[in-house]
C-alpha cells in the first residue's frame, strides 16, 4: 500500500468507532497473520469477536500495534517485554491525564 492511501486511511481512523478486520490491519502494519495471532495471545493488541475471521479492530488498536511495533523494533526487545513497555506506557498516560484533572479541580489549570 503506498504512503499516500496509508496516511489517508490512518487519518481516518482517528475515530474510535471505525473498524478494520484482521486483513486490514495486517496490510496497513506489513505483519503476517501468524505475528498478528501471537501480539494477540501476548495482549499488546484487543480485537472485538472470538476467532480470528471474527476479529476486528478499532481506530485505538492500530495505533496501539503501531507503538508496539516501533517499541519491539527500536529497542530490539522482545514481545512480553514490548507488552510491558506498553502497559507502562499507558499507566503513564493516565496517571498524566490524572494529575491534569486534579490541578484543574485545584485552579491551577493545565500546564
Amino acid at each position: 500500500m503506498n504512503k499516500q492511501i496509508q496516511a489517508a486511511f490512518q487519518g481516518r481512523l482517528l475515530d474510535e468507532e471505525m473498524l478494520l478486520d484482521r486483513r486490514e490491519l495486517m496490510q496497513l502494519c506489513g505483519i503476517s497473520e501468524a505475528l498478528l495471532v501471537d501480539l494477540v495471545q501476548e495482549g499488546l493488541v484487543r480485537p472485538l469477536g472470538e476467532e480470528p475471521r471474527e476479529w476486528r479492530f478499532t481506530g485505538l488498536e492500530f495505533r496501539r500495534l503501531q507503538r508496539a511495533l516501533r517499541i519491539h523494533r527500536d529497542l530490539e526487545i522482545d514481545w512480553p517485554s514490548t507488552a510491558l513497555a506498553l502497559e507502562l506506557l499507558d499507566e503513564l498516560e493516565a496517571l498524566r491525564l490524572r494529575v491534569r484533572c486534579l490541578e484543574q479541580q485545584l485552579g491551577r489549570g493545565c500546564t
